[in-house]
């Protein structure tokens, strides 16, 4: 386990809120030095992603002092994610916005967090677009916002090769259709972009809310390498509810471990989810050892027999061997 690369957003560890509770399910607000200090406590933590911007974790006040505590607490900063949907004015988009001032600004704030991971030593620069998108018909110049943010990220790319942008697609949600919704729809986006530096983040319960398969999406984006990164949650496939990784689905799972071993993906596993009413450091904890169970079940059973199960493309063979590798049945 200890080459495995598990890492937590910082944010889990805090009070989640919610347009019906907006005052938070806890009564406890954890500074950000304190949450890493939680996260340090954790076994199996190694690193964090911190959300970067105006008041938020990480911001021109606190930077140095942040940096400072994750050492302390033995933790790598594995990601920062520039807030790119909770501040006023991004309220109609950001790198996509028909503003090329909004525009500006953007490009801007993502040069300067790309700025904040070299010095912390980050490999990777997280970029969700949530309010990048639209909600009626005819709002949105559809090819104007995909062309704007390919130029926007080529810029951002340019200033530091050596930083990674990782692009995080969602369906739906601020927006009722995001500009970037899909994993295909990302990779024609990547491919337009054209920059080694820039690849996909894998949000699970986003692809599973699209209704999409996770080993087929895994399989697809490491066609070209351009799996920078993971984000593990679960859901029913009706909303983004950022549930326990592994509290719903397990097979689809297992056959995305299989895919990410089988194409060699040597990035973060990092949990990102929602503590609304269960204990935070203990949901991260759950997430972190059901990971951790599969990845051995798959390493244990060999990517050969599950190679095999594919060859021979017969559901109830593959069903059967998965009831008796896991539970013991005949």
């Amino acid at each position: 386990m200890t080459d495995r690369k598990y890492a937590a957003i910082l944010g889990v560890y805090g009070n989640p809120s919610d347009r019906f509770m907006s005052v938070g399910y806890k009564e406890a607000r954890p500074s950000v030095f304190e949450r890493l200090e939680i996260a340090g406590k954790q076994e199996m933590v190694r690193a964090v992603e911190i959300t970067t911007g105006a008041g938020d974790d990480l911001n021109e006040q606190n930077y140095r002092d942040v940096f400072k505590a994750a050492r302390d607490n033995g933790l790598g900063i594995c990601a920062l994610n520039p807030n790119l949907w909770g501040e006023q004015r991004w309220w109609k988009g950001t790198l996509g916005s028909a503003d090329p001032q909004i525009r500006r600004q953007a490009i801007d704030h993502v040069k300067r967090v790309i700025d904040l991971a070299a010095e912390a030593g980050a490999p990777s620069v997280g970029l969700w677009p949530g309010q990048d998108g639209y909600d009626y018909i005819f709002e949105a110049d559809y090819q104007k916002q995909f062309d704007w943010w390919v130029e926007g990220v080529q810029e951002c790319a340019d200033h530091n090769p050596e930083i990674n942008l990782s692009l995080e697609y969602k369906p739906y949600e601020p927006r009722t259709h995001s500009t970037i919704d899909t994993g295909p729809k990302t990779l024609l986006m990547l491919a337009a972009i054209d920059r080694p530096n820039v690849g996909m983040t894998l949000d699970v319960g986003h692809a599973l809310v699209q209704h999409e398969n996770l080993g087929d999406i895994v399989a697809l984006a490491q066609r070209s390498r351009k799996l920078f990164h993971l984000h593990l949650n679960d859901n029913y496939s009706d909303w983004d509810w950022d549930m326990n990784f592994a509290s719903v689905r397990l097979f689809e799972f297992i056959e995305m471990i299989y895919w990410l071993k089988r194409t060699g993906y040597d990035g973060w596993y990092s949990i990102d989810i929602f503590a609304y009413r269960t204990r935070q450091a203990d949901s991260v904890a759950e997430s972190l050892a059901w990971l951790d169970t599969l990845m051995d079940f798959v390493e244990e059973t060999g990517l050969d027999k599950f190679t095999e199960l594919i060859e021979k493309s017969d559901p109830v063979a593959t069903s059967q061997f998965l009831r008796r590798a896991l539970f013991g049945r005949s």
